[in-house]
Formats: structure tokens, sequence, C-alpha cells
């Protein structure tokens, strides 16, 4: 009986040294109605505890406050961070709404529950109206997953649900996990293809990891870091050297090609001149979304394209 109750008192106090409470000696002798012996004896299991996990933690007496704290030497992060972790979290809608109200909490509990009062008003009304989007697949599991099978090399097969609904079975090698509008992706070495692929992680209805070596040619390895600079609503394709006029917010233009350099600015017709390296595909889409605000010089393919795909947009308004 001696066994669990000290359990139950060790466990006692050190949920309330993490959740940033002082601790008081004579505090825990009244509430357990024990000598100040046992809770001196506590205290040192809690120690022991902390050295043999090796958890960035110490527990301090601090004097002035006539009590124990739980201290770390490990960095920590600003309610400010916190703060605007959880508002483009729920911005993406990228979690189940179980799955996000998991991840807000576990965010909160990193700050003080004095900082967790005040960070909570600015999310109440945001989180009481957060809308996943329609697949609701839980994905937490899944990417953690695949982020072992990046780290370990380790070859896997998935079923995949393509598009149209129907399923295939590819054998890949993970390479990148990588967050774009709205959506989870694993960026995959795909051998019968001779080339990486784009997998929605939501699409992945089964996968398991085989006994399979996959080599690749070095030129095949993947750059996530590249690949952001470079590629648009996850869409490959072509890569190619794009110029185009645009006269709308040029920040917003220049965010979304990363690379780009302004060429030149024409103040008489209040545009300016941008170059960037992109991928045809995902371009094409964002150019056609600013309507009248650019016209594409170059590639002269790709200007065709959206002359093309303008006219047939245009055909479906007649009357």
């Amino acid at each position: 009986m001696y066994i669990l109750n000290a359990a139950y008192r060790q466990l006692f106090i050190f949920q309330q040294l993490l959740s940033g409470l002082v601790v008081h000696k004579q505090d825990l002798v009244k509430r357990f109605n024990v000598n100040a012996r046992v809770i001196q004896r506590d205290f040192s299991q809690i120690r022991q505890f902390i050295d043999d996990q090796q958890l960035f933690y110490q527990m301090q007496y601090k004097r002035g406050l006539n009590g124990y704290v739980l201290e770390t030497d490990q960095d920590s992060i600003s309610k400010q961070s916190i703060l605007v972790i959880i508002k483009t979290l729920l911005a993406s809608r990228s979690l189940t709404s179980k799955e996000m109200k998991t991840t807000v909490n576990g965010l909160l509990n990193l700050v003080t529950p004095e900082e967790q009062h005040e960070i909570r008003p600015i999310i109440q009304n945001e989180s009481f109206y957060y809308l996943p989007v329609h697949h609701d697949q839980p994905l937490l599991r899944t990417i953690w997953q695949f982020s072992q099978f990046i780290i370990k090399k380790q070859a896997v097969q998935i079923t995949y649900q393509r598009q149209h609904g129907e399923y295939k079975t590819y054998i890949i090698l993970p390479e990148s996990v990588i967050f774009s509008e709205y959506y989870f992706y694993i960026i995959a070495f795909n051998p019968q293809g001779k080339g990486n692929r784009f997998f929605r992680a939501d699409r992945i209805k089964d996968y398991h990891q085989i006994n399979k070596k996959i080599t690749q040619n070095y030129a095949d390895r993947f750059e996530d870091g590249k690949l952001r600079q470079q590629i648009q609503y996850m869409q490959p394709g072509q890569t190619i050297t794009l110029l185009f006029e645009f006269s709308g917010i040029v920040e917003a233009a220049l965010d979304r090609f990363p690379n780009s350099v302004v060429k030149k600015r024409d103040s008489v017709r209040h545009c300016v001149l941008i170059e960037a390296k992109t991928y045809d595909t995902g371009a094409k889409m964002w150019l056609l979304s600013q309507g009248n605000l650019v016209n594409v010089l170059k590639p002269t393919k790709l200007r065709d394209e959206i002359r093309d795909e303008l006219h047939a947009m245009l055909h479906k308004y007649d009357d």
C-alpha cells in the first residue's frame, strides 16, 4: 500500500512541477498526512528519475519562493512563437479536428499556465470554427512513419488512391515530407518510373516497408529546399525560365516565385518585368489566376498555352 501511495505522491509532485508551479514541502506534508522526511525522499526519487531518463530538467529549491521549481536547460519557446505556430496551423486546415485539438493543446503545454490563459482567448474563435479539408484522414501517424522511412532509407510498398478513385500499388523510396496548399505530400523516388513522384499523404490507404534495396543515380536525388523555390501548388512539370510583366502587388509575385528577380520597372505602364525559374504546370495555374495583371513573354510555348486556355475559358461564357 505504501508503494502505491508513494508512486501517487511522486507523480502528483512531478505533475505540479511540470505545470510551472512552486511546490512547497509543508503543503505536501499536510496534503498527504506524512512527515517531512517522506516528502524529502519523494524529491530525491524525482531527481533520480530526471537523471536516469536524461530529461532536460533540474529540480531546484528557490529560497526566495520557499519551495521547489522545475527548471530546464533546454532552449525555451516563447508565448509569441506558440501563438504564431498555432495560428499558422489552424489556417492550414491540414489536420482532422481531433488531431488539431490534440496538437494545439500539446503546443500550449509548452508554456506556463499563465501564458496559456493569455493565448487561449486569441485562438478561441478560430478554434471553435475550425473546418479541416474534406478528406478527413488522420495524418500524424502517417507523416511520422514516412519520416522514419526517409531517415532509414527504407523502401515502402503503398496502395494509393489516384485522382479518379482507382487504386494502384507502388514500390517507392520516400525522400521528403512537404506541406503545401492544405495538403501533406510524400515525395518519393519511383524506380518503375525512374524519377521522383508526388503522393498526397491522405490518399495513401495502406503502406508497409519491404526488404528491397532501391538505388538512385546522383542526379535523381531530391532536394526539397530547391523544390520549394520553384514549384507552385505542388504541380511539377518542366523547369523553365519564366519572364512576365506584372502590374499587381509586386511582393505577391516575388513571394510566389522565391527565386525571382525584378529585371525592369516601367513607371509609365505601372508594371514590372519579372524573371523566375519555376515549373511550368504550377506556374501556369497561378498566372491564369492573375487575370489581366499579368502578361507572359517567355517561354513562347507557355505563352501560347495560356492564350489557348483563355480562349477556351471565354468560349464557355459565349451565349
